[in-house]
């Protein structure tokens, strides 16, 4: 299989673990209302997971290494309670 087929492949898009988690990025705020809380969502196509601020605009994608590294952690340490703080300089992707 080549690369782009992976790509596009019909994987398991944000396990049920992950939809629904709530993030916070300080560094980033939602250009419609300008909040900094997004939720995590179901991916589509070669997205893994998708990220909608509280007030429903859709902010962007997880990116991969982010999506593996949440779902590794919800995994090793179960679905956490408050709100993930995600700190980074700049990002198109999450």
């Amino acid at each position: 299989m080549s690369f782009q087929n992976d790509l596009f492949s019909d994987t398991e898009h944000a396990p049920s673990g992950l939809v629904g988690l709530q993030v916070v990025m300080p560094s980033r705020q939602c250009r419609e209302c300008h909040c900094r809380a997004f939720t995590i969502g179901a991916g589509s196509g070669p997205h893994k997971a998708s990220v909608t601020c509280t007030c429903g605009k859709h902010c962007g994608w997880i990116s991969t290494e982010s999506f593996n590294f949440i779902s590794e952690t919800v995994r090793l340490f179960g679905r956490p309670t408050e709100p993930i703080v995600v700190r980074m300089e700049a990002a198109h992707d999450l």
